[in-house]
């Protein structure tokens, strides 16, 4: 089989477009009908996509128990403060109206409802300095957030190391098991777990076991135009990565990548998204046989100006 693949390699027909000398230029290759009908160059013609940029972030199962201690706090202390500013309400009336409150109880009374209050502030303030802003507000006014957790669900701390974003995108996490779940956004952390470099946030999930590492895969703001190109398809040529599109009936041009975004199946790269602004429009790529052209291109000896 490789001595048959040699043999047609050797008798591709090469017609190499070559663009005042540089390196990136498009080169191309003609083959003959004999190997065009052995079946081992096929191609397969590609639709413009539109997709929207990820990135992977470091994901932690964080124990939600200080978050729901402190919603308690906040619950107690604002209960206390609700009786407290009532019992005010009623001395001063009494007061005022000549009743059994003297002025140093009423003092007195004012003084143990300003603590309450500034207990309330205390804790609502610890709430968003160690949570966020938006974490804190959820537990501060039992968001919907927070009744996940306290119902069983998990708190996730997701930190990125990209571009700092406004908000938290959507996001999802391969969980221990092998699949993947969708993770829903509460807002910015206020702090960046220890050892971590990047922005943090906070994330809702399913139960999870506390303290499971996650990757997680975000979606971040922009999208990418172009197309879904296979791995084969893929060849290396002068240090760089190109493609094979087919342009005549036994004519095939090579076309630089300058930019290739990995996708996956099953944690195995399946494949590259490629700009649309790298290759022509629907194109007919080559998805079998690349290798072949492109060591008939390498092994080359005699190259005439393109004639494009």
């Amino acid at each position: 089989m490789k001595r048959h693949l040699q043999a047609i390699a050797a008798s591709l027909s090469l017609v190499c477009a070559a663009a005042v000398a540089h390196a990136a230029a498009p080169r191309s290759v003609t083959v003959d009908a004999a190997t065009m009908s052995s079946g081992l160059i096929k191609t397969s013609v590609l639709h413009l996509e539109t997709r929207h940029s990820v990135s992977v972030a470091y994901g932690m199962v964080i124990d939600p128990t200080p978050v729901i201690t402190l919603r308690r706090r906040i619950v107690a202390a604002r209960a206390k403060l609700t009786l407290d500013d009532a019992n005010l309400a009623r001395s001063r009336k009494l007061y005022r109206s000549g009743g059994n409150v003297s002025k140093a109880s009423l003092q007195q009374i004012q003084a143990e409802t300003a603590i309450t209050q500034a207990r309330v502030e205390e804790l609502l303030a610890q709430a968003k300095a160690r949570y966020g802003a938006a974490l804190g507000r959820v537990i501060a006014d039992d968001g919907a957030a927070f009744r996940a957790i306290s119902s069983g669900g998990s708190l996730i701390s997701v930190v990125q190391a990209g571009a700092i974003l406004a908000t938290p995108p959507a996001a999802s996490a391969r969980i221990p098991d092998g699949s993947r779940v969708t993770l829903r956004p509460v807002g910015a952390a206020g702090r960046i777990p220890k050892g971590l470099l990047g922005q943090a946030f906070f994330y809702t999930g399913p139960a999870l076991a506390i303290g499971s590492p996650l990757a997680v895969t975000l979606r971040v703001p922009g999208a990418v135009t172009g197309y879904e190109v296979s791995a084969a398809s893929l060849v290396w040529h002068d240090n760089g990565p190109f493609v094979f599109v087919r342009t005549g009936a036994s004519r095939f041009i090579m076309y630089r990548v300058t930019t290739a975004h990995k996708l996956r199946h099953k944690g195995t790269i399946s494949g590259f998204f490629v700009p649309g602004a790298d290759l022509p429009a629907h194109p007919a790529i080559v998805t079998s046989g690349a290798g072949l052209l492109n060591s008939a291109l390498a092994d080359s000896r005699a190259t005439v100006p393109n004639s494009d």
